[in-house]
């Protein structure tokens, strides 16, 4: 079990990213690495889960799958007695087979007021990417880009992001992002729209237990704290 020196952070409530659903994707991959970060995010004061495997070409994973999974692991965690609500939803890639499937109607894995967790690809700006969340948005679904501060082709501007907002796009940012395990510049792109009070949600991306240390020191950062604190984030609507 992993153990850091016992000091006051920012209690969370409800973290709406996560990869905790063993070997369905990049994040744990073990039922035990599943169950210690659950009991690292009930230290920090998260009392609701709602982890989000991807749904990714690397990673096709389907509703029946991603439920599956939840299942076997809310099943281990009443095993060993650890309560704490766990939900899933999923994080979508979007692409040109994200997009075919909204017009397909395809049903999405949504969470709380028909939230659907969205990323980009990470080095050049889709051409398609505003016109998906327009389609979102037009199918009752309220999209949340996942970590606006990582996308590198941003080159450190805030434009794209805070006009994304103002068409109704919520943001997500990741806590581990605050305190520098992406860089400089995704720590400075997430502290600023912490100031400029333009993230709707915060999360930690969880995965491994690397992302820990970041995400206990990042809850401690006086933004974050602030925006938890006096509830400029809508986390705590979630549970």
């Amino acid at each position: 079990m992993l153990s850091f020196r016992r000091t006051k952070v920012a209690e969370l409530t409800v973290d709406l990213h996560s990869h905790l659903i063993p070997n369905i994707d990049d994040g744990s991959q073990s039922i035990e690495q599943s169950v210690e970060m659950i009991l690292k995010l009930k230290e920090f004061g998260v009392k609701k889960i709602i982890t989000t495997p991807h749904v990714h070409p690397r990673y096709p994973n389907t509703p029946l799958l991603i439920r599956q999974g939840l299942s076997d692991l809310q099943e281990e965690l009443s095993r060993r007695q650890i309560k704490i609500q766990i939900e899933a939803a999923a994080e979508y890639y979007v692409d040109e087979e994200f997009s075919q499937r909204l017009l397909q109607d395809d049903t999405l894995l949504s969470f709380g007021d028909k939230y659907v967790l969205v990323e980009a690809p990470f080095q050049t700006k889709p051409i398609y990417f505003d016109s998906v969340l327009f389609d979102l948005k037009m199918k009752g679904y309220n999209p949340v880009l996942a970590h606006p501060e990582r996308y590198r082709f941003l080159e450190g501007s805030l434009d794209w992001i805070l006009r994304l907002r103002e068409s109704g796009v919520l943001m997500q940012v990741t806590i581990g992002s605050i305190s520098g395990y992406y860089g400089t510049i995704p720590a400075k792109i997430g502290s600023q729209l912490l100031k400029l009070e333009a993230v709707d949600f915060l999360g930690s991306d969880l995965h491994r237990f690397a992302h820990l240390k970041y995400l206990e020191m990042g809850l401690k950062a006086k933004e974050v704290r602030k925006a938890i604190e006096n509830e400029k984030v809508k986390n705590a609507t979630l549970l």
